[in-house]
């Protein structure tokens, strides 16, 4: 129903913020990155995702496109709610959590509150093939230069990082410095990316 909301932080709470727009106080529950990037009295932008329960409507606010699109594929997750995914990406940025759910990092993801061994293997198995699926599905066709091809290893890595958030243009230049940086496999080129971003 709402893709963000635009408006003055006038209030912090625990693990919330609220938002005001236009005289009307949105209650936004945040993630610990998503808070130390509002600041009290700013106006700001905060995307959004709204959870409908028979008893219960909460809002979810997130001050990145990629937060709030690992936040939708934790909670695609079995055994995976809001609340849990909010408390994960309290616990880990989204970046370093999408380069431990691709090398399938077990060991630092248990180390994530909230985050106990199975979960953590299940939310690998899970979200790990889900995310390359929808990459193949999603991603643009890529613009090639005759004087240095895309390699069928730069596509994927490309689809990978669009289907956790980045845009075709921003993938496709962090993947390419990634190239020229030495990497070759799909993993390398991922992993590279995401310390130069």
């Amino acid at each position: 129903m709402f893709n963000y909301i635009y408006g003055e932080i006038v209030e912090f709470g625990n693990s919330a913020v609220v938002v005001d727009v236009n005289g009307v106080g949105f209650e936004l529950s945040v993630s610990g990155y998503t808070m130390a990037d509002c600041e009290l009295g700013k106006k700001q932008k905060l995307y959004t995702y709204m959870s409908v329960k028979e008893d219960d409507i909460s809002l979810f606010g997130f001050s990145t496109l990629e937060e709030k699109s690992m936040f939708m594929h934790l909670i695609s997750v079995s055994g995976i709610g809001c609340k849990v995914a909010l408390s994960i990406l309290s616990g880990i940025d989204s970046d370093s959590l999408a380069i431990a759910i691709f090398n399938e990092d077990i060991r630092l993801l248990t180390k994530v509150k909230g985050l106990g061994k199975k979960t953590a293997e299940r939310l690998v198995l899970e979200l790990k093939e889900k995310v390359v699926v929808e990459a193949k599905n999603m991603v643009l066709p890529i613009t090639q230069n005759v004087d240095s091809p895309m390699s069928k290893e730069m596509s994927n890595a490309i689809a990978v990082l669009c289907s956790l958030g980045k845009s075709q243009a921003d993938a496709e230049k962090l993947i390419e410095a990634a190239a020229q940086l030495g990497a070759t496999t799909t993993e390398e080129l991922i992993n590279m990316a995401f310390r130069i971003n």
